[in-house]
Order: structure tokens, then C-alpha cells, then sequence
């Protein structure tokens, strides 16, 4: 099946090899060449724009920052709407906001086009393990129509009947990554500063009811200060806030988002924005006057 995918960032360039590592035809676009580059060496072949890529494609995927990324690469002259052909389907798996995913999904069936909504639960490791987890949102034959391209780099479906649900789904899902990763945090200082070697605890973790492998692969990461995006910082931070605003929407209390929120808004203050999101720590650390893992001191610095 012929593929196309807009966006080559962490995500969208993995998802692009994985294709072209099980045979599918793939078209690329970015908004800069350069990141398309290794991809066209590997066989993928190159569009000038996101309708380029819609004329040569069956399947759309799109995988970009936020709503005004994909409000870019869907509408106007040079966007996949106008494009696409009634046969194919655009498939953005960004994580935006629920409003936008109405707004979008709304303006395709306005134009007769198909649209489905799948965003992504994993990172780059599990896009090319063929492992990643998709939520796949949309009306019943369109979403089929995409499950093919989804089978090379996901094990995993869950399909929804709208795209509003399955973005609902994501920043649900993500928003409890960020109170995990701030727990996991918590949890280890306290445990640090009453003399148990954090690495102790992260051990009981992994063997108890508690476990989770979040636990153990951040855990590990947090002791060895690797701090090197696989999810940025900023993205999480996005994410929390347009989980806030669904939840105004339909008048849900979201109590530990705002506490969380605020420690990665001091993330984003100290420097930490392209940082894994595991790096939230970092400001915890700061507040507890200590520093977890590699050159442990009594004072984080």
C-alpha cells in the first residue's frame, strides 16, 4: 500500500523506516528537507508538499507538534484536504485537542473526505519493534482502511467510533504518564532523603503489585541521568493542558493535573523543554536538596 507521511520528527521519521523496513511504498514530507534525507536513502521518495504527498497516497499519516501544525498541513492550497482523493484517507496521529479533533474530523465530512483520528501510545523503540500502541478513531470502513498501514509498526488497536473519543483516549492516557513520572519522583526522593538507596526501591517496585515498567525503565534512567527525549518535556506539558481543556468542556475535576502541571511549567522555566519529560524530576530534586543516581550529593545544584 502506498503510504505517506508528513512530519519527520521522532515519531514520524521512525514510523516512515518502519514502513519502509515491511514493504510498504512511502512518500515523505517535512517542513525541512534535511530530516527527510535518511529516509530517502532508504528508498522513500520525496513530496514538495502535504497535497503532494495526498495525490500519491492511499494512506495519510500525519504526526506533527500541535493543532496549528496540523491546521497547516490539512488546509488551504498546499494542504492534504483538497488533495485527497475520495478513496483515501487521511490519518493524523498527532496529539491535539479534543475541540480540534472535532473541528477537523467535521471539515472532512463536510468535504466528503475521509478522516480518522489514531493517535499513539510508545516511542520510537516500539515503532520499529512493530509493538506501538494505536487508538484509531474514526468512521468503521475508514479506520479499516488504515488498519494495514497500522499493522507494520503496531500490535495493538483499539478502534473508536469517533475521533473525539479516541483522542480522548491519548491526552487520558498521557496525563497519567505525567502523574507516574511525578509519583516515581516523589516516591524515590522521599525515599533517598530517609537513607533508602533509591535504586532499593525501584527494585521493590519492579517486584510488587506496584510495577510497572515505567517504573523501572525511568527509574533506571533517573539513576543513570539520562535525560535524552524520547518525549520532550514540552510535549507533555501541551498535552496537560489540552487534557485541561476537554475536561472544562465537559465539567470533569482533573485535582492532581494542576499540581503536575505546574512542576512541568518549572521544567519548561529551567531549561528543561527538549528533555525527556523524565527530567520533571530534576525540578523535585531542586525542591528536595538532593540529586537521585550518578554523583549523588546532598545539594542538587
Amino acid at each position: 500500500m502506498r503510504t505517506g507521511v508528513i512530519g519527520l520528527g521522532i515519531m514520524g521519521g521512525a514510523i516512515a523506516e518502519r514502513l519502509l523496513a515491511t514493504g510498504h511504498e512511502v512518500v515523505v514530507y517535512n517542513r525541512t528537507r534535511e530530516k527527510a534525507e535518511p529516509l530517502l536513502n532508504l528508498g522513500a521518495q520525496w513530496a514538495d508538499s502535504p497535497a503532494e504527498v495526498a495525490r500519491q497516497s492511499e494512506v495519510v499519516i500525519s504526526i506533527v507538534t500541535d493543532p496549528a501544525a496540523v491546521e497547516q498541513i490539512s488546509f488551504g492550497e498546499k494542504g492534504v484536504l483538497n488533495a485527497l482523493s475520495p478513496q483515501s484517507v487521511h490519518c493524523d496521529m498527532s496529539t491535539v485537542s479534543v475541540a480540534w479533533t472535532r473541528h477537523i474530523a467535521h471539515a472532512y465530512r463536510q468535504a466528503g473526505k475521509r478522516f480518522v483520528q489514531a493517535p499513539v501510545l510508545g516511542g520510537r523503540k516500539q515503532i520499529l519493534e512493530g509493538t506501538l500502541l494505536v487508538f484509531g478513531g474514526g468512521a468503521e470502513e475508514d479506520v479499516q482502511r488504515c488498519e494495514p498501514v497500522w499493522r507494520a509498526f503496531s500490535d495493538k488497536i483499539w478502534r473508536f467510533p469517533t475521533a473525539e473519543q479516541a483522542t480522548t483516549t491519548k491526552l487520558a492516557c498521557n496525563m497519567l504518564i505525567a502523574h507516574m513520572m511525578v509519583g516515581l519522583g516523589q516516591s524515590l526522593l522521599f525515599a533517598a532523603k530517609g537513607g533508602v538507596p533509591p535504586a532499593t526501591l525501584i527494585d521493590i517496585l519492579s517486584k510488587s503489585n506496584l510495577g510497572a515498567p515505567m517504573y523501572s525503565t525511568k527509574g533506571k534512567a533517573l539513576l543513570e541521568r539520562n535525560f535524552r527525549a524520547n518525549f520532550f518535556v514540552r510535549h507533555l506539558l501541551k498535552d496537560l493542558s489540552l487534557a485541561e481543556d476537554a475536561a472544562r468542556e465537559t465539567n470533569t475535576m482533573l485535582p492532581l493535573n494542576a499540581l503536575t502541571r505546574e512542576l512541568f511549567v518549572a521544567a519548561m522555566q529551567q531549561g528543561y523543554a527538549d528533555e525527556d519529560y523524565s527530567a520533571v524530576v530534576k525540578v523535585m530534586e531542586g525542591l528536595a536538596g538532593i540529586q537521585l543516581g550518578e554523583g549523588n550529593s546532598s545539594s542538587a545544584g
